[in-house]
């Protein structure tokens, strides 16, 4: 494998990317400290912002991280012939036990550049304790959930390593899970299918999961190597990487052979910054997939990677 940027664009205005999904010709991204929803054209250039909640603590042009909602997961599904946007924060603390479903077209037609609107507030705070409950869930790490993706009717979500725990995949029914979401009455919590699986380190450090997108018969993901040992704190990033899961793989524990390769500058130096998700753009040949990757500069900005990807 191999994954090689071939363009990078840098964002002042959207900060700290942390979730990136495509619906048409656009391109949606949240941020890990910031209330909004950042709509980007076919070209990469930022055309609206919508607020995802409160924006009262946004005043400094980045949320307290004690107060962050912390939003590190963005995925699109498909409920009664609409479309929604679930954006899931990550757990790792109280006020990150949160999501938000927004309905991308509301009540009417679907129409080109129909703004964000009907949202909808989710406490996530019983299903997150259930997964913490549950013996061995979380890999021997804090609850940290970093990436989700929906299709193959199931909702992944990719909690990430932390220290020398493993890299978590935790499964649902999306004929479960959104029932769920949306509160319908006599819903129980839906029941979770779990893998592990370990990714590349360096300096005795694995890379954790930070983002994933499904496509084809894979479940592509983004992580990273960030010298912390901590699901609050930020430490030096090392490295990033690209990788995929094949379904066949889902269920199946300990995976070791998880195809995984480092992200690589035009130069063919390893990329340090900290992809935190992707989408697949397309298809280009066998083996070969035009990626898009956001990344989070731990300084209030992001970056936007184009990627090319050959898994063969």
């Amino acid at each position: 494998m191999k994954a090689n940027i071939t363009q990078t664009l840098h964002y002042d205005n959207v900060p700290s990317a942390s979730g990136l999904e495509m619906l048409g010709d656009h391109y949606y991204v949240v941020g890990d400290d910031s209330p909004y929803l950042y709509r980007l054209d076919k070209d990469f250039r930022l055309e609206t912002q919508e607020a995802i909640f409160d924006t009262t603590g946004f005043g400094s042009g980045r949320i307290a991280k004690d107060e962050k909602v912390d939003l590190e997961g963005i995925t699109l599904l498909q409920h009664q012939g609409k479309p929604y946007l679930l954006m899931m924060g990550s757990g790792s603390a109280p006020a990150r036990r949160k999501a938000y479903l927004y309905n991308i077209c509301g009540d009417d037609i679907c129409r080109e550049g129909a703004g964000v609107h009907s949202a909808r507030t989710i406490d996530l705070d019983k299903l997150y304790q259930q997964l913490e409950q549950e013996a061995d869930t979380l890999g021997g790490s804090l609850l940290n959930i970093e990436g989700v993706a929906a299709g193959h009717g199931k909702l992944y979500l990719l909690q990430r390593a932390i220290g020398t725990g493993q890299n978590v995949l935790i499964s649902y029914r999306l004929s479960e899970f959104i029932p769920f979401l949306l509160g319908e009455a006599g819903t129980q919590l839906p029941q979770s299918e779990i893998s592990y699986f370990r990714l590349p380190g360096l300096k005795n450090m694995q890379a954790g999961f930070s983002g994933a997108y499904v496509y084809d018969d894979k479940l592509f993901f983004t992580a990273s190597l960030e010298d912390t040992n901590d699901a609050y704190a930020d430490g030096e990033v090392l490295g990033s990487y690209i990788g995929y899961i094949p379904f066949t793989w889902v269920g199946k524990q300990d995976t070791l052979q998880i195809p995984t390769t480092p992200i690589l500058q035009a130069d063919g130096t390893p990329y340090t910054g900290k992809a935190e998700s992707m989408v697949v753009q397309k298809r280009e040949g066998k083996g070969r997939y035009r990626l898009v990757v956001v990344s989070d500069d731990d300084r209030g900005g992001s970056e936007l990677l184009e990627v090319m990807l050959s898994v063969e």
